[in-house]
């Protein structure tokens, strides 16, 4: 089996990401409740959230609960930053789960924090940025939270259409939003606009002509990065050639860091999400080994399977209360 080894990380920004997790994100949830609820605040915390993920994965490529409930509410932040900044007038419920609370439109008016902040709506970038983590973390698979749904019939529309429910200005490269799109057939679509027709399997793999179509349109859309081109390989549907394109990107990201990187370059995300992407939609047995690459955070072959068999949709329709 092959294997990328990763770069090194600073002793002293391993220990600072260690270090009190559970208060810096009360803390930092604390400033969001009472002063600045922007998105640049929520992406902030799921950077720091991320940097202690990466840091434990680092020490031990096991991640407990606690680990996991950091990584789950990194996730949750970049939804709530898609979420915020596509539809600021919009209810809004976003979750922290390490620390067990939540931000509402109920006490905060995101429309104007939104309107008044400045900065850019949501673009392309920003919706593979979600998809890559919700991904990671499992979160996209909480199917009565429709998270797939919100994210290939809600936020991606939204942003082809300019996000036009927000103020602010949206620009999307071209193979950002070819890459949006090439994502998207990766998340089940619901058979009907009732809770009952809700996928209880969020994930799937496209079919041969959803394939081909997403790699045309990749193809047509410009010079890729190293991760689009990551996924271009992924959309010919073929293991070793995945594999082969897999371990030259996480060989250039290993020689691509600079200086004093911060702890959560040890966890591409981007090209993780497509490795996992693999392993569960494709059905794939990786044969490379990576720290870049936990295998928990990988999945299993056998979850969608898995998935289908445990999980059942009993929900009815929508009710007026």
């Amino acid at each position: 089996m092959r294997e990328v080894t990763c770069h090194e990380v600073g002793a002293q920004r391993l220990g600072d990401a260690l270090s009190g997790i559970g208060g810096r994100t009360m803390g930092r949830w604390h400033g969001m409740r009472h002063d600045d609820a922007s998105p640049e605040r929520l992406r902030e915390m799921a950077d720091e959230l991320l940097d202690h993920v990466a840091a434990r994965a680092a020490a031990d490529a096991t991640l407990d609960d606690a680990a996991r409930s950091a990584l789950r509410t990194a996730a949750e932040c970049h939804l709530g930053e898609m979420s915020v900044g596509c539809f600021p007038d919009g209810d809004q419920e976003l979750y922290f789960p390490l620390i067990g609370e939540t931000l509402t439109s109920e006490d905060i008016a995101f429309g104007d924090v939104v309107r008044f902040g400045g900065g850019r709506a949501p673009s392309a970038g920003t919706w593979l940025d979600a998809f890559a983590v919700c991904v990671v973390s499992g979160l996209v698979r909480d199917w009565q939270r429709v998270i797939g749904l919100l994210l290939r019939n809600d936020y991606a529309p939204a942003i082809h259409e300019g996000v036009p429910y927000s103020e602010l200005d949206s620009a999307s490269d071209p193979t950002d939003l070819a890459a949006m799109d090439a994502l998207c057939p990766y998340l089940a679509e619901a058979e009907g606009h009732q809770p009952r027709h809700w996928p209880t399997v969020p994930l799937r793999r496209p079919d041969a002509a959803e394939l081909a179509l997403a790699a045309a349109k990749l193809d047509a859309a410009g010079v890729l990065t190293p991760d689009q081109r990551l996924l271009r390989v992924l959309l010919d549907d073929d293991q070793a050639a995945f594999e082969e394109a897999l371990a030259s990107r996480l060989v250039d990201h290993r020689e691509s860091v600079g200086p004093d990187p911060a702890p959560r370059t040890l966890l591409p995300l981007h090209a993780l999400a497509l490795a996992a992407l693999a392993v569960q939609a494709h059905g794939w047995e990786l044969g490379l080994r990576s720290g870049y690459l936990p295998p928990e955070l990988l999945g299993t072959p056998d979850a969608l399977r898995r998935a289908a068999e445990s999980r059942t949709n009993n929900l009815g329709g929508w009710c007026a209360k």
